[in-house]
């Protein structure tokens, strides 16, 4: 059975929902777990504050959700999404050690202190420079900063890119820097994500691309996570089995779960 493991919450500036709610969508849809991973962006220019996570809040209340709701059949989580940007390297390392979280998201929600989610993000520019500046921006984040699991949704900026620009990503004109960042991610041992958050974009395909995934295999990748980006619960598990076939016929065989932020492979069936 899947776990979804991104999803956000009322802990989350971007969502109301209720983290039980999440817990009953998931076992209704037929899921072995979930993992909380409530976002935490630090020094978000667009609406300050609105991603600042409160961990007192979040630490007393989310264990004693997991104590109450958690069943031999059922696994609850406790992570955070980390919204990178390579100056909060330091604060981050911090919060990591600080907190017993099972997993950390490492995403990149911001380019140069701007987040794509947003037309301003795009003034002036072109889609092509707007995708060549998120990816460059991915690689000097996650060399910045190694203490994240999973490498979130990596072709973020396409979900917006298609609603601005209506131009989707040419992979080949992108291919040397979507290279660079995964061969990054298998050598020092991180999963990438597919988030199937994509399909509520109108996008066919999850974040990222089936092609990326495909050259993600062939480059000797073989961890991944799972995960609907859920911000409300009727959307736990989007897409979960679709996805799912297409990634058995690249030939991944497993799904990263991590636990105390070690993986554990849940079998693709």
């Amino acid at each position: 059975m899947y776990f979804d493991t991104h999803m956000h919450t009322c802990f989350s500036g971007d969502s109301d929902a209720d983290p039980i709610d999440m817990i009953n969508a998931a076992k209704k849809n037929g899921l072995g777990g979930l993992c909380f991973t409530d976002h935490l962006d630090i020094d978000y220019q667009e609406e300050p504050h609105l991603f600042d996570l409160d961990f007192d809040k979040y630490w007393s209340e989310m264990p004693q959700i997991k104590a109450f709701n958690e069943t031999n059949d059922f696994k609850i989580y406790i992570g955070v999404e980390m919204g990178l940007q390579p100056y909060l390297a330091p604060k981050h390392h911090e919060l990591v050690h600080k907190y017993p979280f099972d997993f950390v998201i490492g995403s990149v929600h911001a380019v140069d202190g701007k987040d794509p989610y947003y037309k301003e993000f795009y003034d002036g520019i072109s889609a092509a420079d707007a995708y060549h500046r998120y990816f460059d921006q991915v690689l000097e984040n996650i060399r910045a900063f190694d203490e994240y699991d999973t490498l979130g949704h990596l072709d973020y900026v396409v979900r917006y890119g298609l609603k601005y620009f209506n131009e989707p990503l040419v992979f080949s004109d992108y291919k040397d820097q979507i290279e660079a960042i995964l061969k990054h991610l298998i050598m020092h041992g991180k999963s990438l994500e597919v988030n199937t958050g994509a399909f509520r974009y109108g996008m066919t395909e999850p974040n990222p691309s089936y092609q990326i995934l495909k050259f993600y295999y062939d480059l000797g990748g073989r961890d991944i996570t799972l995960g609907a980006d859920a911000h409300a619960p009727d959307t736990v598990g989007d897409h979960f089995a679709e996805v799912s076939c297409k990634l058995k016929d690249i030939g991944f065989r497993y799904i990263n779960v991590y636990v105390k932020r070690q993986p554990q492979k849940i079998e693709i069936v």
